[in-house]
């Protein structure tokens, strides 16, 4: 590391030490602005705020409406392709915010729904960019920015936006939570959502003179079906969510539903679940119902990957955290993200970019507050050192 690089990194420290509070108060903003997926308006304005911030470093604006959910984003500097590609979404798992704390801080701790998936990764990206405009370095870092609104729902209206953008992409960083000891992500299962409807035969429960044909009945075995295939494939689990049926104790219920989620570890996993899946949909127990199955949002595979641009984008990240004195270490994760798009399309790709958190999808949810301003100075450094603007490891290239 040479002197100019440390006047850098001292530069990067300056600035953060100056904006803590500031970059604080964003997250709370953005925490009590809420946002279930749901709640398009409240998921809105969560992108009006990111919006006015982004326009002040001089980003376009790409904005996205889908027919459900809220608008999802994509900001630019400059054109052009060859990007590093930063995403998250802005849109919490939470139906009611009623019996949920304000945002709020316990010691070392920043609590309140949405800090750690995934407000506190879209402030690191955020305070990060800003801390590179004020030195004066971003113009020359081809940047995009995506932030969705459905990624709690499967990414179902947004993830042909990380596809079309992944064709641009030198590589990509995703910023949902970090792992306990700080650990970035380099590989996620696949996920599979889906709804699985009965239809019966409706009747008055104290006819005896009609052959029953529940819709409940028959969806409660194919429940249990369901759930029985969690010992079926290493690395696979099933969970049924949701159940929906009847109008009342004394009829023969007409309809029925399930929302069920679906996790497998390898490509070849995706044809036997959608096999069983079936099978279970086509064995109805009882005469005169028809079950259907609706696959509502997929998201792909992503294997951990030890091609060139993947190994070299790793150790960008490594070169950094050794420079700031912060730990670097991976992990596998079982659940899903935004990541297996960009991943899938063959884009170098980590994730956990974000603060530590915990209990996410909890009334407990919570990060490490410290852990948020060092992803802020992780997050500028990898971004120097991806464009050779920085000598403390080697500059990245994109093989192929």
């Amino acid at each position: 590391m040479d002197d100019t690089d440390l006047i850098k990194i001292k530069r990067i420290d300056a600035l953060l030490e100056g904006r803590r509070q500031g970059i604080v108060d964003t997250l709370g903003r953005l925490i009590d602005l809420q946002g279930g997926s749901e709640d398009r308006a409240a998921v809105n304005r969560v992108g009006d705020l990111l919006a006015a911030r982004f326009e002040k470093l001089g980003f376009s604006i790409e904005r996205h409406t889908p027919p459900v959910y809220g608008d999802h984003l994509v900001f630019r500097n400059g054109g052009g392709d060859n990007r590093v590609v930063l995403a998250g979404h802005m849109d919490t798992t939470f139906t009611d915010y009623s019996e949920l704390p304000p945002f709020h801080l316990d010691g070392e701790h920043a609590v309140g729904p949405g800090t750690a998936d995934m407000r506190g990764g879209l402030v690191t990206a955020l305070a990060a960019l800003e801390i590179l405009h004020e030195l004066g370095l971003l113009d020359r870092l081809p940047v995009t920015v995506i932030c969705n609104a459905d990624e709690e729902r499967g990414s179902s209206t947004s993830y042909r936006i990380f596809e079309a953008e992944a064709a641009r992409a030198r590589c990509a960083m995703v910023f949902e939570c970090a792992g306990k000891e700080g650990e970035i992500v380099v590989g996620r299962r696949g996920k599979l959502s889906a709804r699985l409807s009965v239809e019966g035969r409706a009747g008055h429960a104290a006819d005896r003179s009609l052959k029953k044909a529940s819709a409940i009945e028959e969806i409660a075995h194919k429940v249990i079906a369901l759930e029985a295939l969690n010992d079926g494939r290493e690395g696979a689990s099933f969970n049924v969510g949701l159940i929906r049926g009847g109008i009342a104790g004394n009829t023969f219920p007409r309809h029925a539903s399930i929302d069920f989620d679906i996790r497998y570890f390898r490509r070849p996993d995706r044809e036997w679940v959608e096999r069983e899946v079936l099978r279970i949909a086509d064995d109805n127990r009882a005469e005169g119902v028809r079950s259907t199955v609706d696959w509502t949002s997929a998201r792909p595979v992503w294997e951990p990957s030890d091609s060139d641009g993947q190994t070299a984008l790793q150790a960008a990240i490594s070169g950094a955290a050794a420079a700031l004195g912060q730990p670097f270490s991976t992990e596998f994760r079982y659940g899903t993200s935004d990541a297996n798009f960009l991943a899938a399309a063959g884009v170098p790709t980590v994730d956990g970019m974000g603060p530590v958190g915990f209990a996410d999808h909890t009334d407990r949810e919570h990060i490490v507050l410290e852990s948020l301003f060092e992803r802020v100075r992780l997050t500028a450094l990898v971004l120097l050192v991806l464009w050779g603007a920085l000598g403390t490891v080697p500059s990245f290239q994109l093989v192929g």
